[in-house]
């Protein structure tokens, strides 16, 4: 698994959502890497990293597992975990695996609930077509993902798009596969004794604001942040809001030693 590795200081995993892959995070890097180590994984089939050999096996605790040997290999202890979307289901997963490795955690356009059986059949029939017809069954999401303001944005959009387009078929359907099969992780999430941050785009047409609002209120002193305007890739849609959120809360992290 590709694990890309910039800057210096305390390390911070940023997990991507799905069909992207790490470049998600290239602003976050550019603001961040001058005081921190940013580590960005690609999922299976995705960006950088090899297909796994069987797609349908893909779990997110599988994931989970080959980030936490990627960061031994480059010597990385306790991280703050970020994860949009998926990336955020990937952190549930980090923290019922290894919860002494995470400091904090960010959760973006994410949710702690596990797919409804609906939900989970049409990802698994997502799954079959992206590998029966190729990745571009996956660009038809971007309406969804965008915020009514990023979709007549080019440069926003156009981006979504490439980055879709560079995963493979089977990075799509092993993201399906593992997202399909997660578990329920509301009981961990209200065990929760570190610094939790719930970031949500207004206009997100995934997770509502009611699903965001009780991920806060389900951890004793988490935070909640909207940023206005944006939809379920806020930290695309409005880099510079997601990155000054981002960075306040981890200087809250870092204040509290």
């Amino acid at each position: 698994m590709a694990l890309h590795d910039t800057g210096g200081g305390p390390a911070l995993l940023l997990l991507h959502a799905f069909p992207l892959d790490a470049s998600q995070w290239d602003h976050q890097v550019a603001v961040l890497s001058a005081d921190r180590r940013c580590l960005r994984p690609d999922f299976w089939g995705c960006g950088a990293s090899p297909v796994l050999g069987e797609p349908g096996a893909a779990t997110l605790d599988l994931y989970a597992d080959a980030v936490l040997r990627r960061l031994d290999a480059a010597g990385v202890g306790e991280v703050v975990a970020v994860g949009s979307s998926m990336g955020g289901y990937a952190v549930f997963s980090l923290l019922r695996r290894a919860p002494e490795r995470v400091r904090a955690v960010v959760l973006a356009g994410t949710r702690a609930t596990p797919d409804t059986p609906q939900q989970a059949g049409n990802r698994r029939r997502m799954a079959e077509l992206a590998l029966r017809d190729g990745a571009e069954t996956a660009v038809t999401m971007v309406s969804r993902l965008l915020g009514p303001r990023a979709r007549e944005e080019p440069h926003i959009r156009d981006a979504v798009e490439g980055r879709i387009r560079r995963c493979r078929p089977e990075g799509i359907a092993a993201c399906q596969s593992a997202m399909a099969a997660r578990p329920d992780s509301s009981a961990l999430l209200a065990g929760l004794r570190i610094p939790l941050l719930v970031v949500r785009g207004e206009h997100d047409a995934i997770v509502s604001a009611e699903e965001a609002r009780a991920m806060a209120e389900a951890c004793p002193g988490a935070e909640l942040a909207v940023l206005p305007g944006v939809g379920h890739l806020a930290n695309l849609e409005d880099p510079e809001g997601f990155s000054g959120v981002l960075g306040a809360f981890l200087r809250r992290v870092a204040a509290r030693g």
